[in-house]
Parts: structure tokens; C-alpha cells; sequence
């Protein structure tokens, strides 16, 4: 018997011009209500799991369980084209006119000081935790400079925070992966830079709260399609 999931989208939003407090480069898990009390936006998805096969003609329509995802983002809601709710879009601009590109860049780069933070919830358990800047402003005390290993390895000693490398073997190439940690027990992985960034000032950071979850958060949480997983 075959598991099919069928995907529906709720969006909820609650921020009030709060003034977030958080650090968000500690390894610590943060709740549901601490992200809402500093100005985070909700935005929720339900996941229903049905049995049945989608190729037979009678499926078995039995709910099997059903997930709840909340995703906390501090990019605040716009209405797409059809109207709904979604993360203010920040990227793929290739339909879009040049006002609202303008627009929208003006407020990544002013508002979130070039800066996206994502928590994922599912079921109300903390999963993972996704900090990506896209261009470091060094004025900015609460960004940390995370454009070189030896700058994120001095920012958690001076905390006194544990942060041990892994030596994660990729079966198929051998490659071994140098950006991988545990910070204080929780796996970890830094990406600095990119083909575009030839400065280095571009860095994301990905923590695993619970089981392996690494994934292209930007495409899979923030497209107007809203999917998770």
C-alpha cells in the first residue's frame, strides 16, 4: 500500500513592529512564543497522510496522521498574484516589473540588513534553524562576521561555546566535508561565500535540532508555492 500526502496551506501572521532581542547565532533552542514575543512572522502549512494508491482508481482516503508545519521567518507577507499570503519575495524577479524588484531588494538590504533567519517547527518541535546573510555590513553588531572559519570558530570560544569539526566522508566521491560541526551537540553546517560573492562577504549557517534535515530552505519554504518537504 502506498502513503500519499495531500498538502494544505494556512497562513497566519502575527508581528507587531517588535524589536527582536534574540542571538541568533547561539546553538540554544528557541520556543514558538520567544520568536512571536521579538516580531517573528508565522506562516503554517498542514501536511495530511492518507493511505491508498494514487494510481488505482478507488483510494482508500483514510487519514492516516496529519503533520503541522510553522515556519518563522523575520521576512514579513505580501499577496502573490492569486492573492494569498506568502514571505515577501526576494529572488526570481524574472516575471516580475522593476518597481516591485526595487522595492522588495530596498527592503532585504534596508529592513533586514541583507540578513533572512528561519526557524521550522513540525508538530511544535523545534527542527532545524537557517540564518543566511547575503552581504555582511560589519556596523552591524548583532550580525556576526561569519566570512571565514576562523571567525566563526573565535566567535564561540570567546563564548566558550563547544564547536568540534566533523569529518563527514561523502560515500560516492570520497569528498570530505570541512564545513560540518557540532556546536555544543548540535550538527551544524556553515556556508561561506558563493560564485557571486567574490568578496567573501556572504555566509548561512544551518543547525539541526532534530534528525538530518539540510535542504535549499530559500527555494523550498520561501516560493510562492509555500512547500514543505
Amino acid at each position: 500500500m502506498k502513503i500519499i500526502a495531500s498538502l494544505s496551506i494556512v497562513l497566519l501572521l502575527f508581528s507587531c513592529n517588535k524589536k527582536d532581542t534574540i542571538n541568533h547565532y547561539l546553538p540554544k533552542p528557541i520556543t514558538q512564543k520567544e520568536l512571536i514575543d521579538n516580531g517573528f512572522y508565522k506562516y503554517s502549512s498542514i501536511d495530511t497522510i492518507r493511505s491508498g494508491n494514487e494510481y488505482e482508481d478507488n483510494i482508500d482516503d483514510t487519514i492516516k496522521s496529519i503533520i503541522k508545519y510553522n515556519m518563522y521567518s523575520n521576512v514579513k507577507p505580501e499577496k502573490n498574484d492569486k492573492k494569498q499570503l506568502r514571505p515577501t519575495q526576494l529572488w526570481h524577479f524574472f516575471r516580475e516589473d522593476s518597481i516591485k524588484k526595487k522595492i522588495n531588494l530596498d527592503y532585504l538590504k534596508n529592513k533586514l540588513n541583507d540578513r533572512i533567519i528561519t526557524y521550522l517547527f513540525r508538530n511544535d518541535t523545534l527542527m532545524y534553524k537557517h540564518i543566511i546573510v547575503f552581504s555582511l555590513d560589519k556596523s552591524r553588531k548583532e550580525i556576526a562576521n561569519f566570512t571565514s572559519m576562523d571567525e566563526i570558530i573565535k566567535y564561540y570560544d570567546n563564548l566558550k561555546i563547544s564547536i568540534k569539526p566533523q569529518q563527514i566522508k561523502n560515500k560516492k566521491t570520497g569528498e570530505v566535508y570541512s564545513n560540518r560541526f557540532m556546536l555544543d551537540n548540535y550538527e551544524t553546517q556553515f556556508y561561506i561565500g558563493n560564485s557571486f560573492d567574490i568578496k567573501n562577504t556572504s555566509y548561512a549557517i544551518f543547525v539541526n535540532y532534530k534528525e538530518r534535515n539540510y535542504q535549499d530552505v530559500l527555494e523550498n519554504l520561501y516560493g510562492n508555492y509555500f512547500h514543505c518537504y
